[in-house]
């Protein structure tokens, strides 16, 4: 599919593209685990059904996992996750309750880091699917690369090791998508932000007796939003508004340039925020 590599002989190992732009079905992990693997390539990114949010992960294989093992015991080889853990993700849909997975205790820099741990962990009672949709908007780098940024992160080795977690600018989707992409990009904060706009033209239309202070605390969430994701893209080559005009303006599109790894600005460096968990 689109720029997909993965059965060309011409194309070198490192620079294999593994199921571009694929959004595969939901999957349970009790019913169709073995199903699941089958379709999952290193690289893709995984959503995780919640309830009430949609977490994400970047799928890196078979990977060899020693967390709580004796020094002298074997290591497992499992097929894990890296993702960005945050203090409210729930595995077990528990609504509201702090989860139980292993992403709450681990890490040096506390809630919000980069971690690895075992794909059935993380998905544990969550619906679970493959991502990819973006890639029909933004080119993704070879899965070798993909993973590699993202195991990059897990061992302290790039900075967004020690950005902070932040449910609008940087969550765990602005995480995979930059992995992926070199674009931090969330699509549940855009959907959100637009609701709230939704919300705020409902309350103003609608015969309400506080009308102005409901619109006033409106205003004033969207303000915020709109504060974190300016602050957030002030040190990029092109905001958040920028990118949006660019990309989904269908009457005026300039094309945007993805300068190549050896030119003089890696597309890694560039980051649109617009949030989820």
């Amino acid at each position: 599919m689109g720029d997909d590599s993965s059965n060309d002989p011409g194309v070198e190992e490192d620079q294999r593209k593994y199921n571009v732009g694929v959004i595969s079905e939901w999957h349970q992990v009790g019913t169709n685990y073995s199903v699941f693997l089958t379709q999952l390539r290193p690289g893709d990114l995984i959503e995780f059904k919640r309830d009430g949010y949609c977490h994400w992960a970047v799928y890196i294989g078979e990977h060899a996992f020693a967390e709580n093992t004796e020094a002298d015991a074997l290591i497992p080889v499992l097929p894990c996750i890296v993702h960005r853990a945050n203090p409210t993700d729930n595995p077990e849909n528990m609504n509201g309750m702090f989860s139980a997975s292993k992403s709450m205790r681990k890490g040096i820099y506390g809630i919000g880091d980069v971690v690895v741990e075992p794909l059935r962990d993380v998905w544990r009672e969550s619906g679970a699917k493959i991502n990819n949709g973006m890639d029909t908007t933004i080119p993704p780098f070879p899965a070798q690369k993909i993973v590699e940024r993202a195991l990059c992160v897990v061992h302290g080795e790039d900075r967004q090791s020690y950005t902070p977690y932040n449910v609008l600018t940087n969550n765990c989707e602005h995480f995979a998508s930059w992995c992926r992409s070199g674009w931090s990009v969330s699509s549940q904060v855009a959907r959100r932000t637009e609701q709230l706009v939704k919300l705020g033209m409902v309350a103003g239309a609608a015969v309400l007796p506080r009308p102005i202070s409901i619109m006033g605390g409106l205003c004033l969430a969207g303000l915020q939003m709109m504060y974190e994701v300016r602050r957030s893209a002030s040190s990029q080559s092109q905001t958040a508004a920028d990118f949006a005009r660019d990309q989904f303006d269908d009457l005026n599109r300039p094309a945007v340039s993805f300068v190549p790894s050896d030119g003089q600005q890696g597309v890694e460096d560039q980051t649109m925020t617009s949030g989820g968990r």
